[in-house]
């Protein structure tokens, strides 16, 4: 179920960039799919008592994203297409690791405060793995920025012991629902040896982007470097394309 916004003409954000952001959510939602046409400009006007060249400023967002099109006589088209990823560090490791019937281990690395553009950030670095007996493997290496404005007293936690994604929801009221990522490949540092020992591999692979929740507010930045010994499937669906065998592609 998406959920509403309400324009707010008294918020420093611009009412078109308001505007932006809940035809984004609504659209990455599923709620207008692809194919389909948002809101006519006269119905946005009028719905949420703003200018047509404050639709206009939003509409103009969405297509430089990518997410719409606009075609004469059919209107504003969605041209968003879902891509599902199975890569399983999301959301988060803890949650997946114990729902796997595995015991999540987690060695904080560093804790440090560092200044932002609007503020103090919280970040963190830790090795992310998992406890057989008592064999303890590495298999992400996370670093995680975050905001205290939103988290007051998030560095008092131990991380060590507690999941940041269960401290967000329990102790602020905050659940992550979707990331965007960038993957790319790092080289070898000395951070890496220490998570994961030597290894013969060229680099590894990075998941590093933006974290947000239900109303598409910033909730984590973060970066996860991935141990060369783990196996990620990644899955892509393209609606209405023809069907092939399925073989699941391994990183």
């Amino acid at each position: 179920m998406t959920t509403e916004f309400a324009l707010n003409p008294h918020e420093p954000t611009p009412l078109y960039a308001q505007l932006y952001r809940m035809l984004r959510v609504r659209i990455l939602d599923g709620e207008y799919a692809e194919g389909e046409a948002i809101p006519s400009e006269t119905v946005l006007r009028d719905a949420h008592g703003i200018t047509r060249s404050t639709v206009r400023n939003a509409v103009a967002l969405l297509a430089k994203e990518g997410l719409v099109q606009q075609i004469r006589g059919k209107g504003t088209i969605v041209t968003y297409t879902p891509i599902n990823h199975s890569i399983w560090n999301f959301g988060g490791f803890t949650d997946f690791s114990r729902a796997r019937g595995q015991r999540p281990v987690t060695s904080l690395l560093s804790r440090t405060i560092e200044d932002g553009p609007q503020g103090k950030i919280l970040r963190l670095v830790r090795a992310r793995g998992i406890a057989i007996e008592d064999v303890q493997t590495f298999l992400n290496l996370d670093t995680s920025w975050l905001d205290l404005r939103r988290y007051p007293g998030l560095e008092k936690f131990d991380f060590e012991q507690l999941s940041l994604y269960q401290v967000m929801r329990e102790n602020y009221g905050v659940v992550p629902t979707r990331s965007e990522l960038t993957l790319s490949i790092v080289p070898h540092s000395d951070l890496t040896r220490q998570v994961f020992g030597a290894t013969d591999s060229p680099g590894f692979i990075c998941a590093s982007g933006d974290v947000y929740d239900s109303t598409d507010q910033l909730v984590e930045r973060t970066s996860v470097i991935y141990s060369p010994t783990l196996e990620m499937k990644v899955g892509t669906s393209w609606n209405g394309a023809p069907r092939a065998s399925r073989h699941p592609a391994t990183l």
